[in-house]
């Protein structure tokens, strides 16, 4: 029995097989870092206990310019 062939995408090319201009596929992806960005320093500042709501609460707050 053979494996079949799982080739993964680093997560910068996920999307590659798109039609997007590079331009706008530079800032959906600067985008997208600045979102994890957020997202990763809200859950590091919330307390343990915290739950999805007050991530999602949090989350809000923080990413609106």
């Amino acid at each position: 029995m053979t494996m079949p062939d799982t080739k993964t995408e680093p997560a910068h090319e996920s999307a590659g097989d798109l039609d997007i201009p590079a331009d706008r596929r530079a800032l959906a992806m600067a985008h997208a870092a600045t979102l994890a960005q957020a997202a990763a320093q809200v859950a590091l500042s919330l307390p343990f206990h915290a739950d999805v709501d007050d991530f999602r609460r949090v989350l809000m707050r923080e990413a609106k310019p």
